[in-house]
C-alpha cells in the first residue's frame, strides 16, 4: 500500500534563497509517514493506547534538488515489511513528474509498558502491508556513523520547547534545524547539501536544556554529532556542493 500527500512550499518554510529549510523536508517526510500510519488505524495516538510507539532509529535521504517557495510537491511513501522489532519506509519526493529527493529510513517498535525495544506483532505490521521496491540502493541504510570524532568545530545549541512532540521528546525533525544550524554557522558556507544521513541514539528529553554540535569535515563529506557530557545524541554525515 502506498500513500501520497501532496502540498505547497509557503513563505514560512523557505531559507533566503527561497529554498525549502532542510528541517522542511524531513517534515514533510514524517507527515506522509504518519499519514499512513493513521490510515491503518495505527496513528499516534492508538498506538500509545496500546502501549507502543515507532522510534526512528536511521534514515537517509538523497536531495536531487531542493523545492522552492509556492512548488507543490508530492511525498509517495510505503512501508517495507519488518523482520524482528525492526521495519522499513521508503520515500520519494516528486514535483510533478521530477523526483526532487528520495528516503530510505528504519524504524523500531518499542514497548511503552516493559520500556524496551520488541518484535513486532503482526497486528501492527500486516495492516500497512508490504512493498518491495528500494529507492535507494541495498545497504544505503547501513551508512558508518562515527560517534567519537573529535569535531574540527562545536557549537552550543539551546532546545526550544517546541522541539518536543507529544511522547515529550525532542521530534526527529529538530535534529535537522540543529543540523542546519550548524552547518551555516560551523563556516561550511551555504552550500547545497546532496546527501543526509542520521542515525538517532538517545532521545533527549526534557532535562536537557543545551547540548553541543559537533562537525568535522573531509572534502565534500561532512561528519556531524549531537552531544554532551553524558550521551551522544544523534550522528551520521551531510554531503555538500556548491550553491546552486
Amino acid at each position: 500500500m502506498k500513500i501520497e500527500q501532496t502540498t505547497m512550499v509557503d513563505y514560512n518554510e523557505v531559507d533566503t534563497d527561497f529554498r525549502m529549510k532542510l528541517p522542511v523536508l524531513f517534515q514533510r517526510l514524517q507527515c506522509a509517514a504518519i499519514h499512513h500510519s493513521e490510515q491503518v488505524g495505527l496513528g499516534s495516538a492508538a498506538m500509545v493506547a496500546a502501549g507502543a510507539v515507532w522510534i526512528l532509529n536511521r534514515m537517509r535521504v538523497d536531495i536531487c534538488r531542493m523545492p522552492i517557495y509556492r512548488e507543490e510537491i508530492t511525498v509517495r511513501t510505503w512501508h517495507k515489511g519488518s523482520i524482528g522489532f525492526r521495519a522499513g519506509r521508503d520515500f520519494l519526493v516528486f514535483s510533478g513528474d521530477e523526483q526532487v529527493a528520495a528516503a530510505t529510513s528504519l524504524w523500531l517498535y518499542y514497548d511503552l509498558n516493559r520500556k524496551r525495544i520488541a518484535k513486532i506483532p503482526k497486528h501492527v505490521s500486516e495492516p500497512y502491508t508490504a512493498e518491495a521496491e528500494n529507492v535507494l540502493p541495498t545497504g544505503a541504510i547501513d551508512f558508518e556513523v562515527n560517534k567519537t570524532f573529535v569535531p574540527e568545530r562545536t557549537i552550543t545549541i539551546t532546545t526550544r520547547e517546541g522541539d518536543y512532540d507529544p511522547n515529550g521528546h525532542v521530534n526527529n525533525t529538530a535534529y535537522l534545524e540543529y543540523l542546519e544550524t550548524l552547518i551555516k554557522r560551523s563556516g561550511i558556507g551555504d552550500v547545497n547539501v546532496g546527501q543526509v544521513g542520521i542515525q538517532y541514539l538517545k532521545e533527549i528529553g526534557r532535562d536537557v536544556h543545551t547540548l553541543q554540535a559537533g562537525v568535522a569535515a573531509v572534502k565534500n563529506t561532512v561528519r556531524f554529532r549531537f552531544f554532551d557530557p553524558t550521551a551522544v545524541y544523534a550522528a551520521g554525515f551531510v554531503t555538500v556542493g556548491e550553491p546552486g
